[in-house]
């Protein structure tokens, strides 16, 4: 009879949560709707007044056209990701979900998989005036991505930072307890291990603990030897002003194997929560 009481409240949670993530979704949905109508219908005008300024400067067919159109472009992509993110967060915290690090990993995926087909659609599609020197024209593409500007890293960093900080009507906890243990181990920043053992591990032993899993999960050496060194460079830099930028240079080299470090990714953020405040 237990048993079955349990399995039958373990169900309404499971339900309780699958309706509040749609509901969270569809929330996501309509304020993103809104803030890129915003958004588009901004850039559209200030595409409109750069052109005029170029055509009265005798520039219409000038590589600043090329530039400034790969600025404003970048510029709308990355504000519409950030509207995209924004609406995703605000919507989960609305509906009072905890945002797992599967979940940030997902959500972190999405944005970049949006940032990547917006990105190329927007260069394959922009047609320039006839009579744009081709070459002027071919560096379109590269400008474009060097403007919109979006990496992994930047996008964890943001879902960590909102998912981790404690709210204004809570209590920071002083004590930061690394816990990781069990056969799927994990580190856990002030919060409940399910394991059975909990160890409490240094930043030594957290790194040696990190270095170890890129050893042993990343088969390529060029990416294996590059994210051991920005990680070798992130704990030296612990503590000081430095780490927010080792970081950020760590996480984009792991940019393409950010499941193998997803476990350790709360406590870092933790770090730089520490350098930046």
């Amino acid at each position: 009879m237990l048993s079955r009481l349990v399995a039958s409240e373990s169900y309404t949670d499971y339900m309780d949560q699958k309706e509040a993530i749609e509901k969270a979704r569809r929330f996501a949905q309509t304020a993103y709707a809104t803030a890129s109508n915003d958004i588009l219908r901004e850039r559209k005008d200030d595409l409109a007044k750069m052109h005029n300024q170029l055509a009265a400067r005798g520039m219409a067919l000038s590589g600043a056209l090329v530039i400034e159109t790969a600025r404003l472009t970048g510029e709308r992509i990355r504000a519409l990701m950030q509207a995209r993110l924004d609406s995703v967060l605000e919507g989960y915290d609305l509906y009072g979900i905890v945002i797992d690090d599967e979940m940030a990993t997902g959500i972190c995926f999405d944005i970049m998989g949006e940032a990547t087909r917006m990105t190329a659609s927007a260069a394959k599609g922009h047609a320039f005036p006839a009579g744009m020197p081709s070459s002027a024209a071919a560096a379109y593409p590269h400008a474009l991505e060097q403007h919109v500007g979006l990496s992994a890293a930047w996008v964890r960093t943001q879902i960590d930072r909102r998912r981790l900080m404690p709210k204004k009507n809570e209590r920071p906890s002083i004590t930061t307890i690394y816990n990781v243990q069990g056969d799927n181990a994990r580190w856990n920043i002030n919060s409940k291990d399910q394991s059975v053992n909990v160890v409490n591990k240094s930043n030594d032993e957290f790194f040696t603990a990190l270095r170890r899993q890129i050893e042993l999960e990343i088969a390529d050496a060029n990416e294996r030897r590059l994210m051991l060194e920005t990680l070798s460079a992130l704990q030296e830099s612990h503590g000081k002003p430095s780490f927010a930028h080792r970081y950020t240079d760590f996480m984009a080299a792991a940019a393409n194997h950010i499941t193998v470090i997803v476990p350790f990714i709360p406590a870092l953020t933790e770090m730089l929560h520490k350098v930046l405040s």
